[in-house]
This record gives C-alpha cells, sequence and structure tokens, in this order.
C-alpha cells in the first residue's frame, strides 16, 4: 500500500545520499524493517553485496567498506592506514588489511586480488585500533598514525620506497606526532630496536 511506497521511498533517498550504500544495522537505525530491505532485494532494487551490507546495482561501492564487511575482525594497515591519515598522498593500488592469526580470509582473497593481509597475533591486532571515516565517509576500522609508522617500518622491505620515506618524514616532522604513544607501542609491537634506529636519526 500508500505506506510501504513511502517507506521505500524514503530508504531509497537515504542510500542515495549514502554513496548508493547502506548496512542491515544502518536500516534498522533508521527504524526500517528488514523486510523492506527484502522486498528490495526482491524487485532488484538492491543488490546483497556482502552479509549486512547492499548496494545499488552497478554501484561503484566503498571497497573500504565492502572490505571491513567482507573481513569483520580486520583493520585496515600499513599503506591504507597511511593514506587515511594522510601520511602518504599515493593512493595504494591494493588495499592492506592485519588480521589475527587463524583468520580465514580465502573467501575473500578467492574473488578479490586487490588487498593484501597480514597476520599477527590477538595482542598486537588491538594495538592502536582505532574508527575512521573512509574517503566515502563511512566509519571503518584502521590503525592511529603511530601503529601505522611501526607496521611500515617493521614492513619496510616490501614497502616502496618512496611511499616509506613520505610517511616517516610526515610523521617525524608533524605537529602531533607522540612519542610516548609510539614507544609505548615499539614495545607491545616487540619494535623497540627499530624504532630507536629512526628516533635517534629523525629527531
Amino acid at each position: 500500500g500508500g505506506e510501504y511506497m513511502g517507506k521505500k521511498e524514503r530508504l531509497l533517498k537515504t542510500i542515495e545520499d549514502n554513496c548508493g550504500v547502506i548496512t542491515t544495522k544502518e536500516v534498522l537505525e533508521l527504524g526500517f524493517h528488514k523486510d523492506t530491505i527484502k522486498a528490495l532485494v526482491l524487485d532488484n532494487t538492491l543488490e546483497k553485496v556482502a552479509t549486512g551490507l547492499y548496494a545499488f546495482p552497478h554501484e561503484n561501492i566503498d571497497e573500504y567498506l565492502y572490505f571491513s564487511h567482507r573481513i569483520r575482525k580486520g583493520a585496515f594497515s600499513h599503506e591504507t592506514a597511511a593514506y587515511l591519515h594522510g601520511l602518504t598522498t599515493k593512493i595504494p593500488n591494493n588495499f592492506v588489511m592485519t588480521v589475527m592469526v587463524g583468520d580465514n580470509v580465502s573467501r575473500v582473497s578467492k574473488v578479490k586480488d586487490n588487498i593484501n593481509f597480514k597476520y599477527v597475533n590477538k595482542d598486537q591486532f588491538s594495538v592502536g585500533k582505532v574508527e575512521q571515516l573512509s574517503p566515502f565517509g563511512h566509519l571503518i576500522i584502521t590503525y592511529d598514525k603511530e601503529r601505522t609508522v611501526l607496521d611500515i617500518i617493521r614492513d619496510k622491505k616490501r614497502v616502496d620506497a618512496q611511499v616509506f620515506r613520505e610517511v616517516i618524514r610526515s610523521y617525524f616532522f608533524s605537529n602531533d606526532i607522540n612519542l610516548l604513544k609510539l614507544s609505548k607501542y615499539a614495545v607491545e609491537l616487540d619494535m623497540e630496536d627499530e624504532l630507536r634506529q629512526y628516533t635517534e636519526v629523525m629527531l
């Protein structure tokens, strides 16, 4: 009936304002019923992209949001986090995500070739984990600047040399450098010696 149409229009407008995607959680928080989504999927207005994530068909979907839905226990890290924090201007070709050892990510790595996974133990996983907005304005899980700088140092052999230099410089010459946090994380990540090599040169 008319009430259904009104709801449907309102939901579609919301999805449009949300860059063409919506999560089940957002739908429920907005006071819509799950059946409204089901109806929209049935008539091909929306498609299910991942568990709890819907988009307009053919929508060029926010991949940050896509990966954070496919890998619930992952955090964007390394070059991806550096880019999110403005520590590098180079848009990474591949996403980098850190997950806990034992997490099965094959369901995603099988279908997507533009993401690399880094594995850490449970204690190290949570060091410096934060929520941040993706470039499309969606809330995602990543690491703060200090954790990111340490990850980049630890992975120096793999990281592009230009990006590496840019990240180190951007951080150590910025106004919001936090040496206390950096040293605390270095202890938790077992990286005190590596960090000392940089702090002695940069500071």
